[in-house]
């Protein structure tokens, strides 16, 4: 019964041992899938920079969809919707709102959301500038489409579009993420969560309804916001786990520093 009992414990140990091994092997292939695929995004955008550049005027397929969005006949407040996704994610707007979630979340003591929010920001509106100082593509004339929202700056990629998949994107990371989940009042986030969601949907669809972008502007937006977004996720996984190690190894050090000062004083109590 003993020897059953050992052999089943045996068998026991050595399944959980090659269940790890599978999971660290999937997590591996999904990893090296996962770099392949972001470089592969790279190199989209920087040949599309590259292509735009050298040939920054509309392109056929950008007029239609231009004419077509612009020809829906939209209700009331789908039109209002728009534009205030258009006015709200704007540069001092947007600006307003990121101070105030540093704000609060240095208020909260969540330095590190605090952090990975506000430099992911800039990052990708950083990045964004770059691009359109390289590409130069013009923004769309009055005598192509209708301008409901005129803007100085160049068009490739479009700003709006990356600033909220970035933004937006790395909020709602946060909020699924365990420590959120298991707060008793996650279930609060539940509108803001569908907020982001929406406006990350629909901001490039307002973008080109305003007459702002062409939507291979948008398109572009979309995939660079993607990258950073998954680029930001990355370090901050990485961050998160250096974090836990560092804890850790203090917590040994302290526990290290106890023993040997206790065993120092039953020494020096012993006669």
């Amino acid at each position: 019964m003993d020897n059953t009992t050992y052999l089943k414990s045996i068998q026991v140990s050595a399944s959980s041992v090659a269940s790890v091994d599978e999971r660290r092997q999937s997590h591996r292939v999904r990893h090296i899938i996962g770099v392949i695929l972001w470089c592969i995004g790279l190199v989209i955008l920087m040949a599309a920079s590259v292509i735009v550049h050298s040939h920054p005027g509309s392109w056929p397929f950008d007029l239609q969809a231009s004419h077509y969005i612009q020809s829906l006949q939209l209700w009331t407040w789908v039109a209002a919707c728009l534009t205030f996704v258009n006015i709200f994610n704007n540069g001092v707007p947007a600006a307003i709102e990121l101070a105030l979630w540093f704000i609060v979340l240095l208020l909260l003591r969540q330095f590190r959301y605090a952090i990975f929010i506000a430099l992911g920001a800039a990052i990708a509106d950083g990045l964004d500038g770059l691009l359109e100082s390289l590409v130069r593509r013009p923004r769309p004339g009055p005598h192509m489409v209708h301008i409901l929202m005129p803007e100085p700056t160049p068009s490739f990629p479009s700003g709006h579009v990356e600033h909220c998949v970035v933004y937006y994107g790395f909020l709602l990371y946060l909020s699924f993420t365990r420590p959120v989940r298991q707060w008793r009042y996650s279930w609060l986030l539940i509108p803001f969560q569908l907020f982001a969601a929406l406006t990350i949907l629909i901001v490039g669809f307002a973008r080109v309804e305003a007459g702002s972008h062409w939507i291979t502007d948008v398109l572009a937006g979309y995939l660079s916001g993607a990258l950073l977004l998954t680029a930001l996720i990355f370090l901050y996984r990485l961050a998160i786990v250096w974090l836990a190690c560092r804890r850790a190894r203090k917590q040994r050090e302290q526990e290290a520093e106890t023993i040997s000062g206790g065993d120092r004083e039953v020494s020096f109590r012993q006669p």
